[in-house]
């Protein structure tokens, strides 16, 4: 089979922004999910005029179009790079190609590569300023002095989506975030709107649109502080058109106009482009807008059963640019598409520039002198490249610029400037491109273990917790870390809370837990160590995995079940350094309950030690003991205990509550007399460890505040006191 060759995205003068995430499960949800195309408004050759919401002229009557347009034939496209002159503004065209950004003359022929920029999710151009964003993190690339900045969105809720535009100056962002939100009252989404300095990323002003699932940005005005914006629900359609200051967050305006679809404002601000789709017939519809919040409506039709898309309005504002297609809506099915055309708003009449039948094919925008149509046509096979027209029809030049590249815009002529390439780190990117998706994430850090594998594992986990860091991810106690266990399999502690097997470029989620505390692999086995924080030691956990014939880890054995498995607040070490033997060490916090307990043990109190060997018999373990199967858990616990005063005095008053002979834990009888005399063998008393001595305890009585020491010598209890 052939290779699939997908349309650029073409958000070339995003001065209209889309934040559109579609809400429940409705048909029009759906069908609005596949129809919201980009909406590209265009690239100014200087700084915009402010956007003075100014009175317009009284509407005319709605126009019919022409039924029977005069038509101009496509002529055939000759791939030979046409000699182009430099208008007088000097301009380059910027685009984007495989990872790598380059600038060309003004049609893109004699590129030369200028930066090594993986692109982020959303990002917007203006005169040779790049600025990308993904989640929270805002790439931002001056092409005119080759520098490169990021930084970080401070926010505490997760960012479901993001998009960016420039100010009208640029010299501020605005930043625009999808965000859950439990206390808008219907779509449980809203907005963040944030002003940054686009020097440093300060926050410079905020504000937030309410239970919305996105917003059309139309335009961020800099010198009146203002954002223009369509807030979007969960269908096609709006109502009004909003204005919100940019610095207080306040809104300060609100135009009531309805549309469905796209909605492009013109340069000046003055004119809103959107669309109505019926059965009767789709209009185009243009409003006027002015400063008391009022809007004069005019309409266009199109031919019956066709519906316009990929508008874009000329530089000045005299023309709007748009592709005609078969269906009386964008999620009707299309066989064809029925020609390039333009839109004179002074008029409402339309007219077709050239043949378009691609179905696929879309609009970049126009040139910054307003001299051509930019677009993208994408028909069968080899038949794809990008094309400039002028809106006569007149004029066709063929791009050389390759039918994979993304056309970004136009920046200022450099002459003979010699300006540093900027090179990113591609694998920065990946991460912030999986940010908040643990699964996703952990398959890009294989891939970047594998291409890595000869780096140690510090300066591997080192790297990973700054990329991971870079992409949103916040450590408190514990960064990720990996530990490699063959030359070419490695165990990795991963966000949030995953333990995952690394090997051959994929991932493999087998634990949870919070630290990779020790691994070995022996041929298809692996031995893992993890541990979880707790609240003031880390509780360290055991699987024993094996290698399937697909490639995949599975669960040989855990130690799940074993009640003298007991590794709470201790270790598990490899005890010869290979999977045949494991050293268990733990503690008697919480081991005992009910009539087995003789003191109550807080976290700070004096524990048992207690530790075992475990050896490896066929795909279990077994731990090495001299008692019988059968033994009572007193007795194996017993066995494991190391020998401590506390110790001592715990199994001593344990046997005599339970009616067993205790003899050899006490140096004579009369210690034994001592301990009935107190009442220190009464099941129902309840006593308390308060500090340990290398030769005695230090304990008391919880109800009557009776306080005991306890002398140990040699392994015995020589005398109690009172």
């Amino acid at each position: 089979m052939g290779t699939v060759h997908h349309p650029p995205r073409v958000r070339v003068f995003a001065a209209a922004l889309i934040l559109t995430l579609v809400a429940g499960c409705t048909s029009v949800a759906d069908r609005l999910s596949q129809a919201l195309y980009p909406t590209p408004s265009p690239q100014a050759t200087e700084s915009p005029r402010p956007t003075a919401m100014l009175s317009t002229p009284v509407g005319q009557a709605t126009q019919q179009p022409t039924l029977a347009p005069t038509r101009t034939p496509a002529p055939q496209p000759s791939m030979s790079p046409t000699a182009v002159p430099r208008p007088k503004e000097g301009q380059h065209l910027v685009f984007a190609r495989g990872g790598s950004i380059y600038r060309g003359d003004y049609l893109g022929g004699e590129a030369t590569e200028v930066a090594s920029l993986p692109q982020l999710e959303a990002w917007d151009f203006r005169q040779g300023l790049l600025v990308m964003t993904q989640g929270t993190n805002v790439d931002v690339a001056d092409l005119k002095l080759g520098s490169f900045i990021s930084f970080e969105i401070d926010t505490e809720t997760r960012v479901e989506y993001a998009e960016v535009v420039w100010g009208t100056l640029q010299s501020r962002l605005l930043h625009a975030a999808v965000v859950s939100d439990a206390d808008a009252p219907i779509l449980k989404r809203s907005v963040e709107l944030r002003i940054l300095d686009a020097q440093d990323g300060t926050e410079l002003g905020k504000a937030i649109v309410r239970d919305v699932t996105g917003v059309n940005i139309l335009r961020y005005d800099e010198e009146l502080g203002r954002i223009t914006l369509v807030p979007r629900g969960g269908d096609p359609s709006f109502s009004e058109v909003r204005y919100y200051d940019s610095e207080s967050g306040a809104l300060v305006d609100v135009d009531a106009v309805a549309g469905e679809g796209a909605a492009v404002l013109s340069p000046d601000g003055r004119n809103l482009l959107t669309e109505h789709f019926a059965d009767e017939g789709t209009e185009l519809i243009l409003y006027s807008l002015d400063v008391e919040g009022q809007s004069e409506r005019r309409t266009w039709q199109p031919p019956q059963g066709s519906h316009t898309a990929w508008h874009a309005w000329s530089p000045d504002g005299s023309l709007v640019a748009f592709l005609l297609r078969e269906g009386k809506a964008p999620w009707d099915e299309s066989t064809r598409g029925l020609g390039l055309w333009v839109l004179d708003p002074s008029t409402m009449q339309a007219s077709q520039v050239l043949e378009e039948t691609g179905v696929s094919s879309s609009l970049v925008g126009w040139t910054p002198d307003g001299e051509y149509i930019v677009g993208y046509h994408r028909g069968e096979t080899e038949d794809t490249y990008f094309y400039a027209v002028r809106p006569d029809g007149g004029d066709r030049r063929i791009l050389t610029i390759g039918r994979e590249a993304e056309i970004l815009g136009w920046m200022p002529y450099m002459g003979e400037t010699v300006v540093p390439k900027i090179v990113v780190d591609p694998w920065r990117v990946r991460f912030v491109q999986e940010t908040g998706d643990s699964t996703t994430t952990a398959e890009v850090v294989a891939q970047f273990v594998s291409e890595g594998i000869g780096r140690d594992d510090q300066t591997l986990s080192d790297q990973l917790r700054e990329y991971l860091e870079q992409a949103g991810w916040q450590f408190d106690l514990v960064a990720p870390s990996v530990k490699r266990v063959s030359d070419t399999t490695f165990v990795a502690q991963l966000p949030p809370m995953d333990i995952h097997v690394l090997e051959a470029g994929r991932a493999q989620r087998v634990a949870t837990g919070d630290l990779v505390l020790d691994a070995r692999q022996e041929e298809e086995d692996i031995g893992l160590v993890y541990g979880m924080i707790g609240a003031s030691a880390v509780q360290p956990d055991f699987v024993l995995l094996r290698r399937q014939p697909d490639a995949t880890w599975q669960r040989l054995w855990t130690p799940q079940g074993q009640q003298d498995w007991i590794a709470t607040d201790g270790e598990i070490r490899f005890a010869k350094g290979d999977l045949q033997r494991l050293e268990v060490i733990g503690s008697s916090f919480g081991l005992d309950h009910g009539d087995a307990q003789v003191f109550s043990e807080c976290h700070a109190c004096p524990h048992r030690r207690l530790v075992a060997t475990w050896v490896r018999s066929g795909e279990e373990y077994v731990r090495q003991t001299d008692l019988p199967a059968d033994a009572p858990l007193g007795q194996v616990l017993w066995e494991m205990t190391e020998r401590s005063p506390y110790a001592i005095l715990y199994e001593c008053l344990r046997r005599l509550r339970a009616g067993l002979a205790a003899d050899e834990l006490v140096a004579d009888a009369s210690v034994l007399a001592q301990i009935e005399e107190n009442g220190l063998a009464d099941p129902g008393l309840r006593l308390m460890a308060e500090e340990e001595t290398v030769d005695g305890v230090l304990f008391v009585d919880v109800t009557s505040q009776r306080h005991f020491q306890a002398l140990v010598r040699g392994g015995r209890i020589v005398r109690i006191e009172h």
